[in-house]
């Protein structure tokens, strides 16, 4: 079995369009593997733009809590010192993508930008057998 799970990572004044974006764009090029869950920090969870987004993507949205995403960070690829400082993870969306994926996930998909710098997404994928 497979697992796929998108991570998000997004401004506080993001809007809906920023945050679909990223998801589409994350489709995308994690094709042919089909994400079925997405994934945020905890208290960025009930933002209702993201919440319009994980429904019009029909996805579910995992809410990743902050032990989760610090344990998933020491696998992350990239690292922003501005988030770093705000968050405790070089990147929000790679934590989050790889904390709900499992604990030998693997970045499919390293963070990527919407055209507005608002949203970012990763897509991380654990196989087990």
């Amino acid at each position: 079995m497979t697992r796929v799970v998108i991570g998000l990572g997004f401004r506080a004044a993001a809007p809906q369009a920023s945050i679909a974006e990223v998801i589409d764009a994350a489709r995308n090029v994690a094709a042919p593997a089909r994400p079925t869950l997405l994934a945020t920090p905890a208290d960025k969870s009930s933002y209702p733009p993201l919440i319009a987004a994980a429904e019009a993507a029909a996805l579910p949205c995992l809410a990743i809590d902050e032990p989760a995403l610090q344990q998933a960070a020491a696998r992350i690829t990239t690292h922003s010192a501005r988030v770093a400082r705000a968050r405790g993870v070089g990147s929000v969306c790679e934590a989050a993508a790889l904390a709900a994926a499992g604990p030998t996930a693997r970045l499919a998909v390293s963070r990527f930008v919407s055209r507005d710098r608002q949203a970012t997404a990763a897509v991380a994928i654990e196989e087990t057998h």
